[in-house]
Formats: structure tokens, sequence, C-alpha cells
């Protein structure tokens, strides 16, 4: 005949069965729901990466359109998927680079302008900009006082593309009065003081005399201009001998 203790011993092994039925129970009910979450999950990061890819191929078609309205409606697109972080680092430099050499001019700027604007709203699109616009070439905005100082610069600029001539891009050699004794090389920005004086460094080598200036904290509209933009502005100073010879 069973003993007290024998019958607490089995009641004691039926509680621990009873445990390991409902456990393993639990497990069969979460895993029976996580699978098709999971699943769903999948097919649903599936489904967005898709969108995300077909946004950006079709913001592409619109912007290399040559048609100026199906382009008007390419940086409208490419303005929006930026406020929402759909448009990695490597579009953005590509898009650029396509503008910075495209035939239309305004290209370049309306794109300029939805990437600021875009940083109005998601801030994290100013480092995305400014990584962007730095694997570009150098913009550099001449002011001359002159047109001999027009036609110097002319020559400094070929003897750079003999050697780095990718590193920068001038969009134009303008006339300008001011009381300059120096040449200027003028960044916008502290973080572009390095590529300044990377410019200064090739044209003191050339033998014309410049100096930098960073416009960051003194001038206003500084912050306003994309990074990776200097202006060079030709002082009353002689002509270097490079632009005297034939």
């Amino acid at each position: 005949m069973p003993t007290a203790a024998d019958k607490a011993a089995e009641k004691a092994a039926e509680r621990r069965e009873s445990r390991r039925n409902l456990r393993d129970l639990a497990i069969q009910i979460t895993t029976s729901i996580m699978i098709p979450v999971s699943i769903a999950g999948m097919g649903l990061y599936y489904t967005r990466w898709q969108q995300n890819v077909n946004d950006l191929k079709t913001m592409i078609d619109l912007i290399s359109d040559d048609k100026a309205e199906r382009q008007k409606y390419g940086i409208a697109m490419f303005e929006y998927l930026l406020k929402n972080d759909k448009v990695p680092v490597e579009f953005v430099a590509a898009q650029l680079e396509y503008a910075n050499n495209a035939s239309d001019p305004q290209l370049l700027n309306s794109m300029e302008r939805a990437l600021s604007n875009a940083a109005q709203v998601n801030e994290r699109v100013e480092k995305v900009f400014t990584e962007a616009v730095d694997r570009l070439p150098s913009r550099v905005f001449v002011s001359v006082m002159n047109e001999p100082q027009r036609a110097c610069f002319s020559k400094l600029l070929s003897s750079l593309k003999d050697s780095d001539g990718a590193s920068i891009t001038v969009p134009s050699i303008s006339l300008a009065k001011w009381d300059g004794k120096v040449n200027e090389i003028r960044a916008m920005r502290t973080s572009d003081m390095d590529k300044a004086q990377a410019i200064a460094g090739w044209l003191n080598g050339l033998g014309f005399p410049t100096e930098v200036v960073n416009l960051e904290g003194r001038w206003a509209g500084a912050k306003q201009v994309r990074p990776n933009t200097f202006e060079l502005w030709f002082g009353n100073q002689p002509l270097p001998a490079v632009c005297a010879a034939s």
C-alpha cells in the first residue's frame, strides 16, 4: 500500500509534468504567432525597400529628362525624399555631380535649393548635403578688378588643369571694385579652411601670392552658401610672371 510519502511524491511529479506541459504549450503558441509576424515584417520591409528603390529611380529619370517641366517634378520629388531620409548620400553626390556637369546651369542651383529646403525640415539632411558636396570639385567664384586680371586668371586656370584641374570648378569670373591690396581666397565655413589653404598653396606656387580668409563669423550670409564654395578676389598687386609669359 502506498505510503503518504509516496503519494506526496506522486503529486509533486504530476505538478512538474503539468508545468512542463504549460511551458511547451506557451512555446508553441509563441512560435505560431511569431512566425507569421516575422514573415509579415519581412514582407513589409521588402515592400518598403522596393518602393524606395522605385522612388529613387523615378526621381533620377525625371531629373535626367530633357524637358524642364519633368525636371521640376524630379527636383520636387528629390526634396520630398530628402525630407523623409530616403536619399542615401551616394545618390545625393551622384545627382549633384550630374547637375554640376549638366548643360543647364540652373539645374545645380535648383537641386541645392531643394537640399537647403529639406535641411530646414530634417536636420540630418545638412550632414548628407555637406558630405555630398565635399565629393564635388571645389566651386570658386572669381572677382577681378580689370580685364588683364581676368586674362591672368585664365592662364592660372590652364596651369591648374595641367595638374589637378578636376579639384576646382569656376562658375564665373566677374569684374568687381574693392579696396583690397592683397589677393584673397575666402572660405565660407571653418570646415572648408583646409581646402582654401590648398587652393592658396596652388596659387602661391604659381607666383600669385594669396591670403586665406575665413568668412564664417564675419559675414552673416556665409552660412547660406553651400559647403565647398570659395571666392577668389584679385587685389591691387602686380600680376605674376606666369601671366606675362607668351
